[in-house]
Parts: structure tokens; sequence; C-alpha cells
């Protein structure tokens, strides 16, 4: 039996292969996910990053084999590379994106899902 995983927000767009790749990881949890976002149909532009983050403690974002940490407690976390790391190819924000708890996740990447579901 699969073990259980809430999931607070779950931003994904069909057709992403980052998408895919995260949803294949995830398939061995029971993913209870409250909220629901499709990227094709709902566009969130920088201007709404920061409700993205808000009440998040760490955010993970991967761009290809790199992974950089956020620590939005630090007095000295930049927002604007954060904000910078966030935004895909179209100027919105990256899929897949979740949100468990007080850890966001933006991008896929094997390390930060598993932060995730841990």
């Amino acid at each position: 039996m699969a073990r259980i995983v809430p999931i607070d927000w779950y931003y994904h767009r069909v057709g992403c292969t980052a998408c895919k790749r995260a949803h294949d990881f995830l398939a061995g949890f029971d993913l209870v996910v409250r909220e629901r976002v499709d990227a094709r149909r709902t566009r969130i532009g920088p201007s709404g990053f920061a409700d993205v983050v808000k009440g998040a403690k760490t955010v993970l974002v991967s761009n290809g084999r790199s992974l950089a940490r956020f620590d939005l407690s630090a007095r000295d976390c930049d927002r604007g590379a954060l904000y910078a790391r966030m935004v895909g190819p179209t100027g919105n924000l990256r899929a897949p994106t979740l949100r468990r708890g007080g850890l966001v996740v933006v991008g896929y990447h094997a390390d930060s899902l598993k932060e995730l579901v841990k």
C-alpha cells in the first residue's frame, strides 16, 4: 500500500516533460492534493510569485540538473534571485510547482521531490 502524502497546492501542465517526470516519481505515493491548478488555464506571472511562496519557509528551485535552496526566513534571502529562477520560458511560473507545508518545490529534480515526500 502506498504511503499517503498530502499536497497543499499542485501547479502542473499536461504535456510538460518535467511535469511528466514529477508525476512518474510521485506515482509511488498516494497523493492527496488539496488544490490542483492547470498551468494551461491559469497562468501565474511574476506578480503572483509572492502568493505562491507565501507562508513557505523553504523554496527549492531546479533548472535542469542544478538545484537552488532559498531559506525565506533568512534576512539575506534574495527574493529577486528566487523569482528570477521561478520564471519559465513563457515568462510565467514554471511547472511543476508543488507546495506542502512550509516547502515549495519548483521544477523537477528528484532530490527536491524526495524532500517533499519525506
